[in-house]
């Protein structure tokens, strides 16, 4: 398969382009809802929406990752690739399936979990766009590994156009709070209108040739993919589900809108990475490891050069953006919030096993087991959990006692009684929050430790 010169280049453009569209329609849609309802109906859209993610990742099954790295293969080979697309889409189909009747059963949990009557109201409704979204995924993955990269930015940029759209429709027609996660069931279905048609361009679903072996491939590959994808794409709604279960809607809604925007400045890796995937299978297909780690190396250090000052940039610039997108509920708080997170995620994206390849070739040449090695990069993800946990709970004790003494000796001690406790953390949330963030630690290490077992010790010395 013969690639332009300068094929890359423009496709990173138009995904560019595409991005930032993406990410202004989104936070317009958060704007929408606070100017139009409150913090709480925003709280409540999120936590429907953070809910739907979860379950979106677990309905497709890893198996559009699996089109996007056979795609590239076949068609370096000059093979036909009609057999594994369709293998995606029925694997898709039947987890969808599995996974939403599962969520109908459960439909009243999520209200449940959350304390809240409109997530409660609300989830039922976006169930059946999880098999929309399984498809679209696999349909988008064919054309990302196809390297249709124009169309494939499009599609992702119809998305949230039609969220807006409908979004827009609800609120003008006073809809509402509880009909607002609808919009998500429906984006999914108008873009599907859009996608399978353009694909059936290109993809026979009744060339059934080799669709046995298909099945069987895809179906490995996405079990092991489904993992990472799950913690890759659901890492920035943990925070939003986990703060549901503690906080209103309306403390919710506030945090995940600086949280909306944290979340668009991280699809710039999510760009970068759906440019380059088909590249990778291409280089490792034709060169191996060799020249797999060539494209690797030569892009890694760019991308590094780009984050930083992008995410910094954003983080001086939020105001602004506040006053001329008129968000005037609290945006100081909002502010803070978006900083701590934008830092978190720049930091999170310049850490990975790559930096220290060297220190794992040296520890295989000395004998070490893979047993070993997984069984130290686990270790020390769940003692960096441990430890953020414990300075988390130090830093809130310590605001929580400074409150007490000021705000709190202020509305009692001031008037001759004994100072008002208007802070209190119990021990059963000390606890948790300890061992939630020792368990997240744990599992984010989980990846890192695969990865560095598979590394050949000649490779990282």
């Amino acid at each position: 398969m013969a690639v332009p010169k300068g094929k890359f280049t423009i496709d990173l453009y138009w995904s560019a382009g595409a991005f930032a569209l993406s990410a202004l329609l989104g936070v317009l849609v958060n704007l929408l809802i606070i100017q139009y309802y409150d913090a709480a109906a925003l709280g409540a859209f999120n936590l429907v929406y953070a809910s739907y993610i979860l379950l979106s990742q677990l309905a497709v099954g890893g198996v559009h990752l699996a089109v996007q790295a056979f795609v590239p293969r076949e068609l370096t080979a000059q093979r036909p690739v009609d057999a594994h697309v369709t293998a995606a889409i029925l694997l898709a189909t039947l987890s969808s399936f599995g996974v939403m009747g599962v969520a109908w059963l459960g439909r009243d949990l999520p209200g449940t979990w959350f304390d809240s009557e409109v997530v409660k109201e609300a989830f039922p409704a976006v169930i059946p766009g999880l098999l929309f979204f399984s498809w679209n995924k696999v349909l988008l993955g064919f054309h990302n590994g196809a390297r249709r990269m124009r169309m494939f930015a499009v599609m992702q940029l119809l998305r949230f156009v039609f969220l807006f759209a409908g979004m827009l429709v609800l609120a003008m027609q006073g809809a509402g709070a509880a009909a607002l996660p609808a919009v998500l069931c429906w984006a999914e279905v108008a873009l599907f209108a859009v996608a399978l048609p353009y694909s059936l361009l290109h993809w026979k679903p009744w060339a059934h040739r080799g669709l046995g072996a298909a099945l069987a491939e895809n179906f490995r590959f996405g079990n092991k993919a489904i993992m990472g994808n799950l913690l890759l794409d659901v890492n920035t709604k943990v925070d939003v589900l986990m703060l549901g279960l503690f906080l209103n809607d309306g403390a919710v809604g506030l945090y995940s809108f600086a949280a909306t925007i944290a979340e668009g400045v991280m699809q710039l890796p999510a760009l970068l990475r759906n440019n380059i995937n088909p590249v990778l299978s291409q280089a490792w297909h034709r060169g191996g490891f060799l020249l797999l780690n060539t494209v690797v190396r030569r892009n890694r250090r760019a991308f590094r050069r780009l984050l930083a000052p992008v995410i910094l940039l954003s983080v001086a610039l939020f105001p602004v953006a506040m006053w001329i997108l008129g968000m005037d509920e609290r945006p100081g708080a909002v502010w803070g919030v978006y900083a701590i997170l934008a830092i978190g995620i720049a930091n999170t994206m310049m850490m990975s096993v790559f930096e220290r390849t060297r220190e794992i070739g040296v520890m295989k040449v000395l004998g070490a087991s893979l047993r070993d090695i997984r069984g130290m990069f686990i270790f020390e993800s769940a003692l960096i959990g441990l430890f953020g946990g414990l300075v988390g709970l130090t830093l809130s004790l310590g605001v929580s006692a400074l409150m007490n003494a000021t705000l709190g000796g202020m509305l009692g001690g001031g008037m001759g009684g004994e100072p008002t406790a208007i802070s209190v953390i119990p021990p059963w949330l000390m606890l948790g929050a300890v061992a939630f963030s020792t368990a997240i630690g744990t599992l984010a290490g989980l990846a890192p430790a695969q990865r560095a077992v598979r590394l050949s010790p000649l490779d990282a010395i």
